[in-house]
């Protein structure tokens, strides 16, 4: 990690963890403490949040001020996370471990499991609303949600769930590789976007951020695919060879191991000479191509070495 990163990160993650604590949205009706318990349980202590340190970054590059931009960040993260306890159900991907603990389900139980969920989903539409109240221009946040709900809905995140159960014993055809990837694609399409809607940025800001952060989901899920096939459970924290369990194709099946990384590296090469392009060399530019990079490295190292090194950010 470079010297300016991690001081990004030292500066800016407390203040998200502590966004993250205040308002999960716990209920105090009498006799809803598990339910309360399986909120903490699946939000801390997470991943290395960079969804979220991603989010200030796709705002602050379009002129949004930080403070404003906490509460998109913690939105994202709710929306991560509501779509892994889903993912991990076992009507969809049947999976026992999580972040190298039992899948929520499996702690608690599936009722609970579901509720929590829907529970952070719901709340994540009241912060990306508080997000443009606090940068100024509330009227965008109709448009925010109104994003926000198609990244999520059918030709989203959870239309790239439907696909990714059709797609269970089929044969591949990249165009519906493509979709069954925007449970990925999508919900980081909107971590980079939604700080500049919600700060009124110009249109073709929000197309390049929403470019970036599309090409760095699909890379993202490249390397998945890849630790999936040959990292470790101790590495990676989840269950191995899940997609081969499901007879689901994925770009290592599709490309082979080397075509897929060399994919994934293009990808991100690509997204960051976009956005420098756009926004030229500032700072925040740097950061997300610092960022972007030392993913793909982590995942890297993850399938060289084994450990579990930075990438607890699935």
């Amino acid at each position: 990690m470079s010297q300016d990163l991690h001081n990004f990160v030292t500066q800016y993650l407390p203040e998200i963890e502590d966004t993250l604590f205040k308002n999960l949205p716990v209920s105090h009706q009498p006799g809803t403490h598990r339910f309360n318990d399986a909120l903490y349980y699946v939000i801390f202590p997470g991943g290395k949040r960079w969804r979220p340190l991603f989010t200030l970054l796709g705002g602050m590059i379009a002129g949004a001020a930080p403070q404003a931009l906490y509460p998109a960040a913690c939105a994202i993260e709710y929306l991560h996370s509501s779509s892994m306890i889903i993912d991990d159900l076992p009507a969809m991907d049947d999976a026992d471990l999580r972040r190298g603990k039992p899948c929520l389900h499996v702690a608690y139980d599936e009722s609970t499991a579901l509720l929590v969920s829907l529970g952070l989903m719901n709340q994540s539409y009241s912060l990306l609303a508080l997000t443009c109240q606090k940068s100024g221009h509330s009227r965008m946040a109709g448009r925010l949600i109104t994003h926000a709900v198609d990244c999520i809905g059918g030709d989203g995140m959870i239309g790239g769930q439907v696909v990714d159960l059709k797609l269970r014993g089929n044969r591949l055809v990249n165009d519906v590789l493509v979709s069954r990837n925007l449970k990925t694609t999508a919900l980081m399409g909107l971590m980079m976007t939604a700080g500049a809607i919600a700060a009124n940025a110009y249109e073709e800001e929000i197309a390049v951020l929403s470019k970036f952060g599309e090409a760095l989901g699909m890379a993202y899920q490249i390397y998945d695919d890849l630790l999936d096939e040959s990292g470790e459970v101790e590495a990676i924290g989840k269950p191995l060879k899940q997609d081969a369990r499901h007879r689901l194709p994925n770009f290592v099946s599709a490309y082979g191991s080397c075509g897929a990384r060399k994919m994934a590296a293009q990808l991100i090469s690509d997204a960051n000479a976009d956005i420098e392009a756009k926004f030229g060399n500032c700072r925040e530019v740097r950061l997300l191509a610092a960022a972007a990079e030392m993913i793909a490295a982590s995942h890297n190292l993850s399938l060289l070495s084994g450990k579990f090194a930075l990438i607890s950010a699935s």
